[in-house]
Parts: C-alpha cells; structure tokens; sequence
C-alpha cells in the first residue's frame, strides 16, 4: 500500500477518534441546554399562568366595585379559586375592609399617569397581585434546577389592574341646577362617589373643575358637554349629552312642620343634651353635644354650629323649613345615623323642599352621617379642610375649595333603573 494511502487512513482514525471524544463532551452540554430549555418553559408558562389568574381576578372585582366591599372580596376568591397555581387552586389573600390590602387593594386609577392609588374608602379600580413563592400559598414553580443546585426556589409576581365601567342605573350625586355651574371646585378639593354624579345644567360650564380639584367617580353625566380642561380632573368616565333625570322625590309627601308646636332647646353649650323629635326653633350652639333621639326633627330655622359643637343623629331625619340652611364652622361636626321609620323618606338625615338656601362647611368642619340628603334648592358649600360624607345627595349645586372633600358611598334609590350587570376593564 502506498504510503501515501496509509497516512490518508490514519488521519481518518484519528479523526473519528477526536469525534468520539468531543461528542462525550458536547453531549451532557446540549442536555444541559435542553433542560434549561425546560426550565425556562416552565417559568415563562408560570408567569403567563400568574398574569392570566391576576387579569380574571382583576376584572372580576372592579366589576362588583358598585356591590360593596363584600361582594368584591367574594367574587375576588371565587376567580382565584378557577385559576391553577403551582400547588392548585389560585389563592390571594385580601384584608377586611374597603380599601381591602394584601394580593387585592381597592382605590383609583389615574389614567394620565396610568398609576394606580390605594384608597381607604375603597374605589372603582382593583389592583391584583398574584405570586408564586415558597413563603405564599400559591408556592413556587417547581424546578429541577433548584434542587439540583440547592438554590432558593424562584419566585414570580404578575400584577393587573382594571377599573369599574358603571351600570347606567347607579347614581349618588344629582345637582338639579338646569342652569350655571352645577358642580365648582378648586384648589385640591376632592368628590369620591360610589355611583355617578349627574349634573342637570346644559352650560359647558356645567362641571368646573380647575388647579388640583379632582373627581374620583365611575362616571359624570351632564347633558351637554363637560369642558375639557376640566375633563382632565375627572377620574372616570364622561357620558356627554345624555338625559337627566328630573327631581325623583318632588311629588313625595313633605311632613308639615307646625310652628305652634315649637319647643325651646335648653342647651348650655358645655355638656349633651338630647332633644325628643318635634318642631324645634333655630339651633346655634358654640360647644358641647346635642344628640338627637331617634324619629323626625324639624326645624323652623337653621343649624348653625361653631367651635367644637357636635349634633349628633341618633337614628333620627332632620327636616329645615323651607329658605333655612346649614352652617358648620371651627371643628364642630354632625355626625350619626338616619331614621328608617319615615314612609316617604327611609334613611333619610335631611329632607328640605322650596326655598334656596346655602349651605356652608369651612375651616376644618366635618359632616358625617350614615343616610340620604335631599335638599334640591340648596347650594352646598365646602371649604378649607371641610370632610362631607354620606349616602346619596340631591342638592342644587356643589362648590368646594382648598382641601375640602365630599364622599358619597350609596346612591340614589329612587333613580334606581333595572339592573345591568357590572362590567370592568382592564388598564394594566
């Protein structure tokens, strides 16, 4: 064999050997590339998981937002519970209250921003945090990796937020105004409503809004159409040129207030005293507590507190005659609970008709009470550090200024149409 040949032949050998020899090398490298290629599937599957489970969950809860605080928490844990996790059903864990806390916090979502804020009244946005982790019973995906390396189990998070989008039947706030400005405010004044605010006037300047006054309801319903500057402070949706509803309660019955029957308030300004329903005169007191027992008060003049006065309903409606206002001042305050006991007016804390009248709450006044406010020829005013809250309100008109704010946590049952089913929208 030619020598040539024989050298051709060995280099082959000796090429086929180096062969042998990279492939016993290469071989456990390109398992070890495919098992990452496992690994890595099975997180980007468990972080699609976590995201899909966070998005249903989202939804779910900012749909029930206009139920209550229990019913979004219910629907919450139920949609967790179709999702699957690394060791079952889905589990978020959600703290009592509004504002809820944990996986799921309730609040706002402000869309030029697109941040979400937690608020302790709770709100129309849901933000959702699912995780899988060994210290949370969700627990971690399960890796070969981890065991084989003896190194900490990864850990995933996937947020979502969605906001409420209203029934159309839900309303807290009517301004019946038909004419000017229906709602006003300025500075950082605040109104967070559980349903929509509907104002009646068709001016542009039906909702005025300017510096950092803010709405936070679902929805603004004006028949015209809302400025757009002012447009910019609202944090929800606008329904322009749509129609509104006219006063729900004006052919109720108004109980006869009988001026012959009014019975002095013996009130020292210093202690509590409790007042039996009945006509009473004017109420002007600087101090101490006067509580009002359970039934109808009526008022042939106004309420004017100051200093650090406090009226307090205790299961109780106050009705002002007709032309006579509110006046909160200082860091006095009406607070309570309103009576079920009148037929026209259930849960109602004041009922007034005819008559224009303005309402004032300044300086650091606070009006708190648990029931309805019909009042639809009152101008309610809130200044300085003002905090107004209660169910629903029909008023003529809003203006509020500095830091005031208005919450209402109800609606209006007489505006109540057939219910539509909530619906939500995802925004991150």
């Amino acid at each position: 064999m030619p020598r040539w040949h024989q050298d051709g032949c060995r280099r082959r050998r000796q090429c086929r050997g180096y062969s042998t020899i990279q492939l016993v090398f290469l071989f456990p490298v390109l398992l070890m590339f495919a098992w990452m290629a496992v690994e890595i599937g099975i997180v980007v599957r468990s972080a699609n998981k976590a995201k899909t489970a966070a998005d249903a969950i989202a939804l779910a809860a900012a749909a029930r937002h206009a139920d209550g605080p229990e019913a979004v928490r219910a629907d919450a844990l139920a949609a967790a519970a179709t999702n699957a996790g690394p060791n079952g059903p889905i589990v978020v864990l959600v703290s009592e209250g509004p504002a809820g806390g944990g996986d799921v916090q309730f609040g706002f979502w402000d869309e030029d921003s697109r941040s979400f804020s937690s608020n302790q009244n709770g709100g129309p946005a849901a933000q959702v945090t699912v995780r899988f982790a060994a210290d949370h019973p969700n627990g971690a995906p399960s890796l070969i990796f981890n065991a084989f390396f003896k190194v900490p189990p990864i850990a995933l998070e996937r947020s979502s937020v969605a906001v409420y989008n209203p029934p159309r039947h839900i309303t807290s706030l009517l301004a019946v105004a038909d004419s000017g400005t229906g709602i006003d405010m300025e500075g950082s004044a605040r109104i967070s409503a559980r349903g929509g605010v509907t104002v009646a006037s068709d001016s542009q300047l039906a909702v005025r809004l300017v510096g950092g006054a803010r709405m936070e309801v679902p929805i603004v319903r004006v028949p015209g159409t809302i400025d757009e500057t002012s447009g910019t402070h609202i944090d929800g949706a606008i329904k322009n040129q749509t129609d509104i509803p006219d006063d729900p309660f004006a052919a109720f019955p108004m109980p006869v207030i009988t001026a012959g029957l009014v019975e002095s308030i013996d009130h020292d300004g210093m202690g509590f005293t409790r007042l039996a329903p009945g006509v009473h005169p004017d109420l002007v007191a600087t101090g101490g507590n006067i509580i009002l027992d359970p039934g109808l008060h009526q008022f042939v003049g106004g309420i004017s507190l100051s200093g650090s006065a406090v009226l307090e309903l205790d299961a109780a409606t106050i009705q002002l005659v007709e032309g006579a206002a509110i006046n909160l001042a200082d860091s006095s305050s009406i607070i309570g609970k309103s009576s079920d006991i009148l037929q026209s007016w259930p849960d109602h804390w004041m009922v007034q008709r005819g008559g224009s009248a303005e309402w004032r709450i300044a300086d650091t006044a606070v009006l708190a009470v648990d029931g309805h406010c019909y009042a639809p020829n009152s101008s309610v005013t809130m200044s300085d550090g003002a905090q107004v809250s209660m169910r629903s309100a029909v008023v003529k008109s809003v203006t509020a200024s500095s830091v005031a704010k208005l919450r209402l946590d109800g609606e209006i049952d007489a505006l109540r149409e057939q219910v539509v089913p909530g619906r939500a929208r995802l925004v991150k």
